[in-house]
């Protein structure tokens, strides 16, 4: 009498399109032959110390991702247009930064306002330095031209209820 289940099993590794090989005689174990000695180290490797070393995992360094993501996505310019606002101070000195301040950087220029007039004539007479700095640490064609704007000149008319004179303002005659 013959099992029916062990029927449709064979029946169903003999349809499949990689049927297992059941049958065939395990690989013979070479007793004859001497085996090669395996190499083993004895205890674990050491430094000049004394100390284990570690294990190399091959991981890239947190910068090297960093930069390789920075450059993915294309924010080399943004952070360097950060890097000029963050380090104005180290850029022209902690006398001139404290009377005067990048605004804004558009299309590889920084506007800088200043303090007094003074101050942007100061500014306009280290312009190729700064630019030189600028070239050194973030390259070539980061910035190209430094924007330097006096002091914005206020209006004697200001507020709420002021009302904007009509006709001309000749006072004479």
């Amino acid at each position: 009498m013959t099992d029916p289940v062990k029927d449709f099993f064979d029946r169903v590794r003999s349809n499949s399109k990689n049927a297992p090989k059941l049958n065939k005689p395990a690989p013979k174990m070479n007793v004859d032959a001497p085996k090669e000695p395996r190499k083993y180290q004895v205890g674990r490797p050491t430094g000049l110390d004394g100390r284990r070393l570690r294990r190399s995992l091959d991981v890239p360094s947190l910068g090297a991702a960093l930069s390789k993501e920075i450059s993915r996505r294309g924010w080399e310019s943004d952070l360097a247009d950060g890097w000029v606002m963050g380090n104005w101070t180290n850029l022209v000195g902690e006398r001139i930064a404290a009377h005067t301040k990048p605004e804004r950087i558009k299309d590889k220029v920084v506007y800088i306002s200043c303090d007094a007039s003074v101050w942007a004539t100061e500014l306009r007479y280290l312009q190729r330095q700064i630019l030189k700095k600028i070239a050194e640490r973030l390259g070539p064609d980061v910035i190209v031209e430094l924007r330097i704007q006096g002091p914005k000149q206020h209006r004697n008319y200001q507020g709420r209820q002021w009302v904007k004179p009509q006709g001309s303002q000749d006072t004479y005659g």
